[in-house]
């Protein structure tokens, strides 16, 4: 694999930081921006077309759809961790093991997640929060997403190692193949042939398979330094479960998160049959406030994944000085994205929400509210994004599991069951910022450590 010494892949190891900081990316960030659409624009177009009951019903489903992220975050990012790591050390053959492992993973989890999501749909849903009438909405949008669940596996899960080979742009356009084909098809199903919410679902699967079509054919091409091999598909264990242990702490963030949105939509619901806005009404703002959060951190998450191949590459290559420059300079523009962010939502939200709650004053008052009050210590959110991919380009899970897990088991779920109690409906919005700064400040002090640590190294 002598091609592989290109001066792409060697510009990892040499190249100015702030340089290699926007060529890897401003092409992640716009891909995880549109990956962000899929999402939103069914909102859109369903907040449009449906009504609220609508967004409440595709709202319930959240759980089930950042299970199927977390699975394939678990392979994708544990995988590309080590493939990187491994094309610094140029370990090529280990590295094509790596790659093609991981895409049989995420083959293996879609057939996994597709077939118990249809048999246990229904009583998934009620346990969510469902209601009589958002049941019917929710549970046709999931079946049909379930159909699609190996492109939404495989499309993330595979763009990763794309960027890891140096071809950050390429990764961009296969994504953005797919966010453009979404917004087509939820137009055309939606609004022109008037097929409700499951025309939202087929639009999201259609497009998902193109992206995966697109994504999956840079495997096979030719000029392809390490490519889709028959040869290298076979699963090895060692390979197997150390990309599950590189992958568990964002994977485990997801699940975590996916079990707090179940507790959200209970409290959503209950709590909101105890206000003036109702159970249904309080789940549809937060799909809302979901939807802007989503078009918010998105773009920092792909910065960070931008971001995670030039720390994974430096540090099996020793070159620890280039390591905490790349550190630097991705908190700086992640808090700086965040604080203008944050300005835009403290003094707009009713413009902002105003997208998909349209002429329904109550909704847009409980959501502009809502979004307020969730996203206050938004900044806080970013320094602990930069510190546990830190963390995860390194090498380090275990650092990077326990900030996940304190911020959403450990301070987020306590709070989410307690603050309500006292302040009500409110209270399942205020229980966020706190948690925000908890985890951002834990992830300083540890961050401090290993980068104490990283100086003992290069002593050694």
């Amino acid at each position: 694999m002598a091609e592989l010494q290109s001066e792409r892949l060697h510009s990892i190891g040499t190249a100015s930081i702030p340089r290699l900081i926007l060529l890897f990316s401003i092409p992640a960030i716009i891909s995880m921006s549109v990956e962000a659409l899929y999402n939103v624009v069914d909102r859109y177009f369903v907040g449009i077309g449906v009504g609220y009951l609508g967004i409440a019903g595709i709202t319930l489903c959240f759980p089930i759809m950042i299970f199927i992220m977390a699975m394939s975050m678990m392979v994708g990012i544990g995988g590309n961790t080590l493939f990187a790591i491994r094309l610094g050390q140029k370990k090529y053959s280990q590295a094509a093991l790596i790659l093609n492992n991981s895409f049989v993973l995420l083959v293996l989890i879609a057939i996994f997640v597709f077939v118990f999501g249809q048999i246990f749909m229904e009583p998934l849903l009620r346990s969510f929060g469902a209601s009589n009438e958002t049941l019917p909405y929710a549970t046709e949008y999931m079946r049909i997403i379930l159909f699609g669940a190996v492109f939404s596996t495989v499309t993330p899960g595979m763009n990763n190692f794309i960027r890891s080979m140096g071809h950050p742009k390429t990764a961009m356009f296969r994504t953005l193949i797919g966010a453009v084909c979404n917004v087509f098809f939820d137009w055309l199903f939606i609004m022109k042939l008037g097929w409700g919410i499951a025309g939202a679902a087929w639009a999201t699967v259609l497009s998902q398979f193109i992206a995966s079509t697109f994504v999956m054919s840079f495997f096979l091409q030719k000029e392809t330094p390490i490519k889709i091999s028959l040869r290298y598909m076979r699963l090895k264990m060692p390979y197997v479960r150390r990309i599950f242990i590189m992958g568990l702490p964002p994977s485990v963030m997801q699940l975590c998160n996916s079990l707090m949105n179940v507790i959200l939509n209970k409290s959503l619901f209950f709590y909101g049959n105890q206000s003036t806005y109702g159970g249904d009404m309080a789940i549809s703002a937060f799909g809302i406030v979901n939807g802007i959060a989503l078009m918010v951190l998105m773009p920092v998450m792909g910065f960070v994944q931008g971001v995670q191949p030039i720390i994974g590459y430096n540090y099996g290559a020793r070159s620890f000085d280039r390591v905490r420059k790349t550190l630097k300079y991705a908190l700086g523009y992640s808090v700086a994205f965040m604080c203008g962010a944050w300005c835009l939502i403290q003094f707009q939200s009713e413009w902002l929400v105003g997208f998909f709650a349209r002429d329904n004053i109550l909704l847009t008052t409980l959501a502009s509210k809502s979004i307020r009050m969730f996203l206050l210590a938004l900044p806080m959110i970013g320094i602990g994004m930069i510190c546990g991919n830190f963390f995860q380009g390194t090498g380090k899970p275990g650092r990077a599991l326990i900030l996940n897990m304190c911020r959403q088991v450990l301070i987020l779920i306590p709070l989410l069951l307690i603050i309500p109690r006292f302040v009500g409906l409110k209270g399942v919005f205020m229980a966020a910022p706190i948690a925000d700064t908890a985890a951002a400040m834990l992830s300083i002090f540890l961050l401090m450590l290993e980068l104490r640590h990283m100086r003992a190294m290069e002593t050694r």
